[in-house]
Parts: C-alpha cells; structure tokens; sequence
C-alpha cells in the first residue's frame, strides 16, 4: 500500500527513535494513507522549522507485520492514546499500530477527557459522552511504525516539495 509521511526534509532511510514520546500510538515512524493529511503534517512541521514542506511516500508492506489496528474512535483506541500520550503504556511487541488520529479538533476532546480524569471526575457516562463526539470527526487514520522490522517493510519511492 502507498502511504505518506510528511515533514521538512526528504526521509529516503526513516528512524523510529527520531520522534516524540507522548503522541496517539507512542514513539515511532508516523505515516498515512491519506495524502492531504501528509500535506497538513508537512506544513505543520515546516512551519516550526523555518524549512520547506516535503511530502515523502512508500510502498509499505503489512503483511508479515504484527499489527494493532482500532476501527474507528472506539474505547480502546481512547484508553491507548491516553496512556500513551500521558507516557504510561508499558512497552508492547507490535511492529506498527494503526486507527484514528487525536488532530487539532480530536486533540481538543481528548485533552479534555485526559483532564478530567487526571482530576478523577470521570465517569463511564461521561467517557460514552467524549466518545460520541469523536464520532463528528473528519476521517483520517495513522500507522505509527514501532519497530526496526516494521520500518524495513516501508520503500522509499519519492518525495515532493509543497513549495510554492
């Protein structure tokens, strides 16, 4: 399958120990199978960095792959990124996870959730009510590549600038 990975330079070799900790599916390669959220990914990245956006693709290959997969914003997917974005998931042995993204309007409903849990305000009731408003999101979906197999099984085919 192609997917995208968008930053500010051209990733021919990617490297799972580059990224941050406390993101969705904890540290790893991130990559999607939606162009225009590797634009957005690219943008974001160049705007921090001063740099060109570079939108870079690959072949990846899952299928000898051990794979977490959510289908859509369920619990479970809730319960994961929170303890990975609070950096309190222990270790796991998948080579890649992939489902939903916590973006701009995503990460506001679930700040907020991981707020008034850290408070212990939080009930099943209201975790249902957090959840049924992921629901209203636009469609996107990530793989964050954890582990040195997994990143052997992407291709680098090509990168292109958003410059304009």
């Amino acid at each position: 399958m192609l997917v995208f990975h968008g930053s500010d330079r051209e990733i021919q070799i990617p490297d799972i120990d580059y990224g941050r900790f406390n993101l969705d599916f904890g540290k790893g390669f991130y990559v999607t199978k939606l162009r225009e959220q590797a634009e957005k990914w690219a943008r974001r990245r160049a705007t921090v960095s001063s740099q060109n956006p570079i939108v870079n693709t690959y072949e990846f290959d899952t299928a000898k792959l051990e794979i977490l997969a959510f289908a859509g914003y369920t619990e479970e997917w809730l319960d994961f990124a929170v303890k990975n974005r609070a950096d309190l998931l222990e270790p796991h042995q998948y080579d890649a996870i992939y489902g939903n993204i916590a973006n701009d309007d995503v990460a506001a409903v679930v700040n907020d959730y991981m707020r008034l849990l850290r408070m212990g305000r939080m009930s099943q009731s209201g975790k249902r009510f957090y959840l049924e408003q992921l629901q209203f999101s636009k469609p996107n979906d990530q793989y964050c590549i954890a582990t040195q197999k997994g990143i052997s099984m992407l291709k680098f085919t090509e990168s292109y600038s958003l410059e304009e």
